[in-house]
């Protein structure tokens, strides 16, 4: 629904004109004065009638008693002042007679009456006024009929003034009735509707919504613009839910985008959800070739199943696309135009833009859609398209295509964001892929060369044994006199080829060891090892080495732990005699003439411990990263040129490793170093070697 704003006119209102509640009002108003212009009209008739006929009957009083005078002053008993004020007096009331008369009867009454009196003064005083007096009776008469007419008259209006007045009345209140229960059918029960479906709106009954029909226009309005504002809430929520949806799609989507382990079966499962969340008929992902930039989609098949750009380059990185069930065929291939599609959808990239296209048809239509356009209808059957370009960093990677075949469709931005976000995962995702493609090979490189490594060091260690055992036996014999008597000088000589012999010795010795551990060789015959007297031979073997160079070297076993049988591990004797003697050669080595060696053995909880603690020149604390680094060499010890090729360490740390244990190293340079090694005791190592 569209939304309205102020101004405009609800859909109610255009659909059906109505009468307002002014119009109501009005037209009730209207009535109630004209029947109150009724009430004043009729009353004032009352009024004017009821003067007219007040006059009336004064003027028949008068004229009653103006006779009676007349007749009066005819009489002798007007003649006591002369005749001739008799005639002047009769005169005059004859003249007031005619000026009262108001009718043809009561003119000629009066005339009849002036005339007898006339007569009458010029008879004889002694005749008798029969025909005055018959007239005077006959003025009377007709006096008295006309006031007796004139007050049925005046009750008759009285009474229809009445009448009238409580008809106008009763009509009044009518209308006031009529109006109350118009009113009340017309504005208050479809206000109650309204504030009804408003309390159901605001409680969360969102599909309530108001009779429009009902009621005066303003009550419509009122209703129509409730409905407007209950639709346009059901419009944001639903534009809410969608968005949450969206969200929670992007996530989702995203998630299976970045999926490292299967590419292929994770794509397709992320553009199926990808689609049908988006309720479109096809997705498309399309990457270019990491080598020339080639677009993927413009392929066609290679006998050994890959898929080669135009160029020739094979393409073999993240692709995918998927199509709604039932949707119609399409062809994939880009074709010529999309030539210069890597250029554009860098350009696109660069301006952080996207392609979306309501109406393709149309656009098609019009001549305003670019080459591509066109010819992606034409290979599609596309009505509306949304393209954003796959990328990752400053450059592009791709495209990512959602379009339908049945349209317009307006792409809300919640969509674009949604696409984008996307394509950003995919962008992310195909380097990420291709790195871990390049790291993988790398890794082969690293070990096969590891490997070559190895098997070069097994084989120049074996190779370089056998001579040097012969050389060692040579020398042997020839300081022994075997070849007869040598003096002091060439002793000496060959003491020094002895000494250097056996470094040569050693050195191949840790070689081969440190080749057996890496390649994963048994560690030998496991068997109970005595830690007591594990150290004491090592320290034994070293004593000659550490007296010669001017060094204590001390052994201390916890006696009461080694009677209670608590200082036995399983292992490899052999293994763990080298990695101790390897410690306890690096503690005479580095310790100056004078300082100390100390070799511990005791229980430390449910393992066995061995502490070989020396006073001699340490290890720089910033190089103690690379300690268990093959050939590390500390930089202390390469300025006092102290020899060793760097193994013990590294051996001794694996050896102990390969029987379950702990190897740790506190070092400070001019400070000394401890080296403690943590084992099994035999009761737990029983289970690290059944492993």
């Amino acid at each position: 629904m569209t939304a309205l704003h102020p101004g405009e006119v609800p859909p109610s209102e255009v659909r059906r004109p109505a009468v307002g509640l002014g119009g109501w009002l009005g037209g009730w108003l209207a009535l109630l004065v004209a029947l109150l212009v009724l009430l004043a009209g009729a009353g004032t008739t009352a009024l004017l009638l009821g003067d007219v006929h007040h006059e009336t009957a004064t003027r028949l009083d008068d004229l009653a008693r103006t006779s009676t005078s007349l007749v009066v002053a005819a009489s002798d008993a007007g003649a006591g002042d002369g005749a001739a004020a008799q005639r002047a007096a009769v005169a005059v009331l004859g003249a007031e007679l005619r000026d009262l008369a108001g009718t043809d009867l009561e003119r000629d009454a009066v005339e009849r009456e002036v005339t007898a009196a006339q007569e009458w003064l010029r008879r004889d005083a002694g005749a008798a006024p029969r025909e005055l007096l018959a007239a005077h009776e006959a003025l009377v008469e007709q006096v008295s009929a006309e006031q007796t007419r004139q007050r049925a008259e005046q009750a008759q209006l009285r009474h229809a003034s009445l009448a009238v007045v409580v008809l106008i009345l009763v009509g009044a209140l009518g209308l006031t009735l009529l109006l109350a229960v118009r009113v009340r059918r017309g504005l208050v029960a479809p206000l109650a509707d309204v504030a009804a479906v408003l309390g159901a709106l605001a409680t969360g009954d969102h599909a309530r919504r108001a009779d429009a029909e009902r009621g005066p226009a303003e009550v419509r309005a009122v209703a129509s613009w409730v409905n407007a504002l209950a639709d346009e809430g059901a419009r944001v929520r639903a534009a809410g839910a969608r968005s949450a949806e969206l969200r929670r799609l992007a996530s989702e989507v995203g998630r299976l985008a970045r999926d490292p382990v299967d590419h292929e079966a994770s794509l397709a499962e992320a553009l199926r959800v990808l689609g049908e969340g988006l309720r479109v008929d096809r997705i498309w992902v399309r990457l270019f070739d990491a080598e020339d930039a080639a677009p993927w989609g413009a392929r066609t098949p290679t006998p050994s199943g890959m898929h080669d750009t135009p160029g020739g380059s094979a393409i073999n990185g993240l692709r995918g696309s998927w199509a709604r069930e039932g949707a119609p065929a399409v062809v994939e291939e880009i074709g010529a135009a999309g030539e210069d599609l890597s250029r554009w959808l860098q350009e696109v990239w660069s301006n952080d833009g996207h392609l979306a296209v309501p109406d393709l048809p149309s656009c098609v239509a019009d001549g305003s859609a670019e080459p591509a356009a066109r010819d992606f209808s034409e290979r599609t059957g596309a009505a509306a398209v949304l393209l954003v370009p796959v990328g990752a960093g400053e450059a592009a990677l791709g495209a990512l295509t959602a379009f339908t075949h049945d349209g317009p469709r307006e792409w809300t931005d919640e969509e674009v964001t949604l696409l984008r976000s996307v394509a950003s995962d995919l962008g992310r995702a195909a380097v990420v892929h291709r790195l871990l493609q390049g790291s993988e090979a790398l890794v082969e490189q690293l070990r096969e060369l590891d490997v070559r490594k190895s098997t070069f060091l097994a084989t120049v260690s074996h190779e370089l044994r056998t001579p040097l055992t012969s050389i060692a036996g040579y020398v042997e014999m020839l300081r022994d006199g075997g070849a007869g008597e040598i003096d002091e000088d060439v002793d000496r000589m060959l003491a020094v080829v002895e000494r250097n012999t056996v470094r040569l010795r050693v050195l191949i010795e840790d070689l081969l060891a440190l080749s057996h551990i890496e390649d994963g060789a048994p560690r030998g015959v496991l068997e109970v090892v005595t830690i007591g007297d594990l150290v004491r031979g090592v320290a034994e073997e070293h004593r000659r080495a550490a007296a010669g160079a001017g060094v204590a070297l001390e052994v201390d076993v916890d006696l009461d732990a080694e009677l209670l049988g608590a200082l036995r591990v399983h292992g490899d004797p052999t293994s763990l005699h080298r990695a101790v003697s390897g410690l306890v050669s690096n503690a005479v080595k580095f310790t100056p003439s004078g300082g100390s060696v100390l070799v511990r053995a005791a229980r430390d909880g449910d393992r066995c411990a061995v502490e070989v603690v020396d006073t001699g020149i340490g290890i720089p604390l910033a190089e103690q990263g690379g300690l268990f680094t093959r050939f590390f060499r500390a930089s202390n010890a390469t300025a006092l040129a102290v020899p060793g090729a760097g193994l013990g360490l590294t051996i001794a740390r694996s050896v102990v490793e390969h029987h379950g244990g702990q190897l740790l190293i506190s070092s400070a340079a001019g400070s000394g170093t401890t080296a403690r090694v943590l084992l099994p005791a035999a009761a737990l190592a029983e289970a690290v070697a059944a492993v």
